[in-house]
């Protein structure tokens, strides 16, 4: 057996037991199943005649499995959204619009809230973005956390 194929029924070994169905018995690469949960693993959505296989083969808990995860996503998603809302908010940078998918905001203000301080590059940015408000919060915190470590 190849390097690549023992990788192959590794990692099918692993789908079956994230998704749940490690009952099916059909181990091969080849497989349909195999398919179906790299598509799945991969955020990809799943065709009504993949759907209607797994339902056919008796594999509804691996049905069951993927809406769960849907809704932990689509829950996920949502408390980043809030979280980044609520920094948004605290640092007064309300006016920027970008979502928190394509913004360096969310990573700069969770960098500050976690304790860090910000490289100049990050600093830039916020003045690019017309976050000086922003920024003079963050260097008031930063004053006061500089002071409070030093007594």
């Amino acid at each position: 057996m190849g390097k690549e194929s023992e990788n192959r029924l590794k990692h099918f070994a692993a789908l079956k037991s994230k998704y749940q169905a490690t009952q099916y018995q059909d181990s091969s690469p080849a497989s349909l199943l195999y398919l179906i949960l790299r598509k799945l693993d991969l955020g990809i959505e799943l065709l009504d005649l993949e759907s209607n296989w797994l339902g056919e083969s008796k594999l509804e808990e691996i049905l069951e499995a993927i809406k769960q995860e849907q809704q932990h996503k689509v829950q996920e998603f949502g408390n980043l959204e809030f979280e980044f809302s609520k920094l948004k908010s605290k640092y007064k940078a309300t006016k920027h619009n970008i979502s928190w998918q394509s913004s360096h905001l969310y990573f700069i203000l969770l960098k500050l809230e976690s304790g860090n301080l910000l490289i100049d590059s990050e600093v830039k940015w916020l003045r690019a973005n017309d976050l000086y408000v922003s920024l003079k919060i963050i260097r008031g915190t930063w004053r006061f956390t500089t002071t409070s470590k030093s007594k």
